[in-house]
């Protein structure tokens, strides 16, 4: 179903003609009015620019969600979805998967679904979620290769990399952090496409001329997949954190890396490393102080750890690990995603220990979780005796459901909820269909 707001519509070409003049535009009359000094480097654009819906993959969003909010379009995207879905400064919602032909990494409008631009990209798209600057640039990595575009799909750089680039991050202002499955890290010059820092690897059994060597166990979290998840970023305290499975070990671990500048340059350095018990899965997620990682062990245990030393501050047990991510509020309020079905439970982080705050047995959840800065939390449900899916907001305060909206044709599960920067949410389920919710006055 695709349904269209009213009034003309205006061609691509013409609207990125436009777009193109305006930004140049606004450049100009900012220079002149400033002391000379702009800062054009690229950042994360407002919204939900990257895997985790920012830097720190924590899941919140502080946009007000609109009340008159209702289904405005669906896509079908051709193959399974696999990776959350983002949402750009314009809010784009871009989108990756599976498919045995066609495109496999879509942009799509707001209005209406329709593609922007979409591409035919190599094995490993299907796994990332794209990372989006504040001009509306997409970047993004397929087996061998990360790449940036502009605005309208062309090619700005390529970087050849060794195995599967993972979903990557702003590190700086114009610096972009890329991990591989095979444990190479690099810190990339946004606009120059050179290194910022010496690349790393962290493993020698990595095999440059094998790209999905080991790829096929990061879904599992295996052994042979050195970085199965993509890192998560403390640009305050210049680290990032990764789940990582040194070559020859029993389990993978969170290993805290530092950026910082060393004698006027910038080095990649390991800082500690903590072996959880029965090993990691999935994305480490940082607390907004940059204080906390969380991640989940293997034995269905939610992990909190020191940011700075690794220690272990306390464990909780999830019953199941489900995605091996969750949703954290910068006051300290945790959804941890669960097994497909599992209840939505809330917890909150008392610092020496977790408490749970509310759990609903009677919503069966399917998806990664997002809290926001209006004490709500939105997460996809199965509806109770179907097998077909709802988008639900539930209140925080006592876990009660404050609305739900229905996803149509939908199935299986969802891979996350994205709101952009005016509210709008988009959602992708994996058997490949994207939602799109938006004001009704914007519908109408």
């Amino acid at each position: 179903m695709a349904v269209t707001a009213g009034g003309r519509r205006v061609p691509r070409r013409v609207a990125t003609t436009f777009a193109a003049l305006l930004v140049t535009v606004i450049a100009v009359v900012v220079s002149a009015c400033s002391d000379g000094e702009v800062d054009v480097r690229s950042v994360a654009g407002p919204g939900w620019s990257s895997y985790g819906g920012n830097a720190a993959n924590s899941n919140f969003s502080y946009p007000p969600v609109p009340d008159d909010l209702a289904l405005s379009w669906t896509r079908p995207t051709g193959g399974p979805v696999t990776a959350p879905v983002t949402i750009s400064t314009q809010s784009n919602v871009g989108v990756t998967s599976n498919t045995a032909s066609g495109c496999n990494l879509l942009i799509l409008d707001p209005h209406s679904g329709r593609k922007n631009f979409c591409k035919r990209m190599r094995p490993g798209i299907e796994v990332n979620s794209l990372l989006s600057d504040q001009f509306d640039q997409p970047y993004v990595g397929e087996e061998t290769t990360f790449l940036a575009f502009n605005a309208g799909g062309a090619i700005r750089w390529r970087r050849p990399v060794s195995g599967v680039p993972l979903s990557a991050k702003f590190a700086a202002p114009g610096q972009v952090l890329v991990a591989t499955t095979q444990g190479q890290l690099l810190l990339i010059d946004s606009q120059t496409n050179e290194l910022v820092a010496p690349e790393v690897r962290l493993r020698a059994d990595a095999d440059p001329d094998d790209p999905t060597n080991g790829f096929g166990e990061c879904v599992t979290n295996g052994p042979r997949c050195a970085v199965p998840a993509p890192p998560a970023v403390d640009e305050a305290h210049e680290r990032f954190f990764l789940n990582f499975w040194p070559q020859g070990a029993i389990a993978s671990q969170v290993r805290a890396m530092s950026y910082a500048e060393q004698n006027g340059a910038r080095v990649m350095r390991e800082a500690w490393h903590a072996d959880v018990p029965g090993g990691v899965v999935g994305s480490p997620t940082l607390s907004a102080d940059g204080a906390t990682v969380y991640t989940f062990s293997r034995l269905g245990k939610l992990v909190a750890l020191d940011a700075a030393t690794g220690k272990t501050r306390w464990t909780y047990d999830n019953g199941g690990y489900g995605f091996g991510t969750m949703s954290v509020s910068p006051d300290g309020l945790i959804i941890p995603t669960g097994v497909l079905g599992a209840p939505l439970t809330l917890l909150r982080d008392r610092g020496d220990h977790a408490e749970q705050v509310w759990q609903r047995k009677d919503l069966a959840s399917v998806s990664l979780s997002t809290l926001t800065a209006q004490d709500t939390a939105w997460t996809v449900i199965r509806d109770k005796g179907k097998d077909t899916l709802s988008l639900a907001e539930v209140s925080t305060a006592d876990g009660s459901t404050k609305r739900t909206l229905a996803l149509p044709e939908s199935g299986g599960f969802a891979t996350g909820v994205a709101v952009s920067a005016k509210g709008q949410i988009a959602t992708a389920t994996n058997i490949g269909k994207v939602y799109f919710f938006d004001s009704r006055s914007e519908i109408d």
